[in-house]
């Protein structure tokens, strides 16, 4: 066997590191061809496909893009690769007319001077450049929000009118000094509250609706609500334009909105009249959402040859669980009815075989995060989207007339990019093939779908893997779900076993490719993911069952895991590795102090939540810490979701890691974001401090990161690191 010392060589590492974040990940799928060819012939078959993909660039330090150009060949029935890749560099956000005749990107740049950045409409259409306009010009305090987490970038169907979200920023500039000659700024240091995590800067957002024809500008925009996802829809006036969104509350004050499908929001509408522009802003309406408290997100307009007036969106209640089961919706504007195509209440079937094993059923309540940007067929019939199982992500399709749900089966874990005249785009992957381009038609009885891209350059040969399913101690008739992976070569062989459970603690290891994954396998590692009870893909009760038990069951779900690991798949029970972040860090730290006679070999915790009476005071998300350890499913009110008494402090921390620490004994490495908002860092440097005074070993590293710690020359020393430690105690574990 290979010898540990060549295997974790610092520069084989970060050979492996690079090899692996170079490898491209499609993103965006675009047809070129015109509607025209579609509209005249209903048997006519994509000729061209453009494919964004993307990598991360470990020498320049940055994501790059490229596009490629696929070509249908009839003769050997497959699509080819056209040319050389052509980089788009500076996009920071683009958009294509619903008639596919206009292309529209956001490019940024940095002025030398100032250190600003400058932003830049340009309009692209068949014969070349259009123009290109300067953001500053249409309004001097006007940004485009960019954050692809909370950006939006919507052309209507001609592609002459452009919604893209934004914030004015506040450019006076008044003095603070004590001069009596300037005007003093009384409220400089006010406390501002952005949006929390991976939003620190942003604060309140408008809707930016911009005519590209005659180069102006106004905004949506609604005092104490930031506004977003904007989408056009049907207007009976040719002259006006009817435009919706989403908006979330900012008062009394604001929840971290990334990660949380749980926060009360609104259906918003507005009639913008075309010609002339008005000067002043526009204030939506309330559409739909004021009679409860509901999350609303990802709404969809159906188009063919012009807007419908009903939209479909998603809908959850609001508090609980910050990820839950969704309702499919249908609402029409004209009579504000709202209709259910998809409950949250559907209960996901367990099926007991023949063999004794048992199986979830495939169908079961919606878990994403958003519907694809075009999800209709083209008659308007069937609704598309993707959904967590138990064990993967797939593609369903909903019938809207009798609500019936088929699934469309073409790998093991897949998601829509987008529905063109009845062509399904798809991304399909594994967790030994890295995602692929799938394109098919769909069919109400069998939708074949075909690789596009080059599949031999995708597969991961060397990696084993399966999935299994265990009874859960603390719960009756629910079962936990894990995923093994292991070397080919270890397969039948006893050897080291790196244990990982999802964060959230509502989230979901799905069947699909990860990087990660990948690396621990190039190390010669053993890896189970694990989704105990309290996972996302199976039904709500099965979500809501964690509520006010973490640290208790959860972390039993996590032991009878590896137990199972150690007894079926030839886990090493002395070379036990643990490894989670945030909430799985939580249970890391939790297990590592509750069941010393383990003697894990050593745990590795990436921002993990390591005191929820703590947290509890200092995360963006303050409702968690109540939900997850007293159980509180309703939504409360702000003033309500804070520990109220001693009590409920001492169950906070009696569930939490901190209460453990005396008996931990495993060496632990700690990684830890000190821009994170989400679990701020502080009780993380308690833990180390600790241990260190109980002389156990651990190490502590700090970055300038937030939560997922995932910049790139940060995710690139978390793996060194996180390798060299492993590679210390299975070194000495394995003379």
């Amino acid at each position: 066997m290979e010898n540990f010392r060549d295997r974790y060589n610092i520069d084989r590492l970060k050979s492996l590191y690079n090899e692996y974040s170079f490898k491209p990940i499609p993103t965006r799928v675009t047809f070129i061809d015109d509607n025209s060819s579609f509209e005249s012939d209903p048997n006519f078959r994509p000729q061209t496909l453009k494919i964004s993909y993307q990598f991360r660039d470990t020498y320049q330090v940055k994501t790059s893009c490229y596009n490629k150009i696929y070509c249908w060949d009839q003769s050997s029935g497959t699509y080819k690769n056209k040319g050389l890749p052509e980089e788009q560099s500076d996009v920071s956000l683009q958009a294509t007319s619903l008639d596919g005749k206009r292309t529209v990107y956001l490019k940024s740049k940095s002025d030398s001077k100032s250190s600003k950045s400058e932003q830049f409409i340009v309009i692209y259409d068949k014969t070349g450049v259009c123009t290109t306009i300067d953001v500053k010009s249409l309004n001097d305090e006007l940004q485009i929000i960019e954050n692809l987490h909370m950006s939006s970038f919507v052309l209507n169907e001609d592609g002459n009118y452009l919604l893209c979200l934004a914030e004015i920023q506040d450019k006076s500039n008044k003095d603070e000094s004590p001069s009596v000659s300037k005007e003093y700024n009384i409220n400089s240091h006010e406390y501002k509250q952005s949006w929390g995590e991976k939003f620190s800067t942003i604060y309140h957002t408008s809707i930016a609706l911009i005519d590209l024809q005659k180069s102006k500008c106004i905004l949506l925009d609604k005092v104490g609500v930031s506004l977003c996802q904007p989408f056009f829809f049907k207007s009976g006036d040719s002259s006006i334009l009817s435009i919706g969104c989403i908006g979330f509350k900012e008062v009394p004050y604001k929840l971290g909105l990334i990660y949380c499908t749980n926060r009360v929001s609104y259906l918003f509408g507005a009639k913008v009249v075309r010609d002339p522009f008005g000067s002043t802003n526009v204030e939506p309406e309330i559409y739909y959402g004021d009679s409860a408290d509901l999350s609303i997100r990802s709404p969809r307009v159906y188009y063919s040859n012009g807007y419908d007036n009903k939209i479909v969106f998603l809908e959850s209640n609001a508090g609980g669980a910050h990820d839950k089961a969704a309702r499919l919706q249908y609402f029409d504007v004209e009579t504000r009815k709202i209709r259910t195509i998809i409950d949250d209440k559907i209960k996901r079937e367990v099926i007991k075989k023949e063999d004794g094993t048992v199986s979830y059923s495939d169908i079961g309540p919606i878990f994403s995060s958003g519907l694809p940007k075009n999800c209709f067929t083209k008659d308007g019939k069937y609704i598309l989207f993707d959904s967590e199982t138990p064990f993967y992500r797939k593609s369903f399709a909903v019938k809207m007339e009798d609500h019936s749900v088929q699934m469309l089966d073409f790998a093991d874990s897949t998601q829509i990019i987008d529905v063109n005249h009845d062509w399904v785009c798809a991304i399909g992957s594994s967790i030994n093939q890295l995602p692929l381009v799938y394109l098919g038609k769909f069919s109400e009885s069998n939708t074949k779908m075909q690789i596009v891209d080059d599949r031999q350059v995708r597969i991961l040969e060397t990696i084993s893997f399966g999935m299994f399913m265990l009874p859960s101690k603390h719960y009756e008739n629910k079962y936990i779900t894990a995923i093994w992976t292991s070397p080919k070569e270890m397969v039948n062989k006893s050897g080291p076993i790196v244990i990982i459970p999802h964060g959230g603690p509502h989230s979901h290891y799905a069947c699909t490719y990860l990087q990660s994954v990948a690396l621990y396998n190039e190390l010669g590692l053993k890896t189970c993911l694990v989704n105990y009870v309290g996972s996302t893909g199976i039904d709500q009760e099965y979500v809501e069952a964690l509520l006010g038990n973490v640290g208790t069951s959860d972390v039993q779900d996590l032991l009878d895991v590896i137990q199972y690991m150690i007894t079926n798949h030839h886990a090493d029970k002395d070379r036990i590795i643990l490894n989670g972040g945030s909430h799985g860090g939580f249970l890391v730290t939790n297990i590592s102090g509750q069941h010393p006679e383990m003697n894990f070999l050593a745990c590795i915790a990436r921002n993990p939540v390591i005191d929820i009476s703590i947290m509890v005071g200092i995360t963006d998300i303050p409702d968690w810490n109540v939900v997850e350890a007293l159980g509180v499913k309703e939504f409360r009110s702000l003033s309500e979701i804070y520990p109220r008494n001693v009590d409920e402090m001492s169950q906070m921390y009696s569930k939490s890691p901190l209460a453990h620490i005396a008996k931990v004994k495993v060496p632990t490495l700690l990684l830890l974001g000190k821009e994170d908002l989400r679990v701020p860092f502080p009780p993380g440097l308690l833990y180390h401090r600790i241990l260190k005074a109980r002389g156990i070993e651990t190490r502590c590293l700090v970055y300038d990161d937030v939560h997922d710690l995932y910049k790139i020359n940060v995710d690139f020393d978390c793996f060194i690191n996180v390798a060299k430690f492993i590679e210390k105690f299975i070194y000495y574990n394995s003379q």
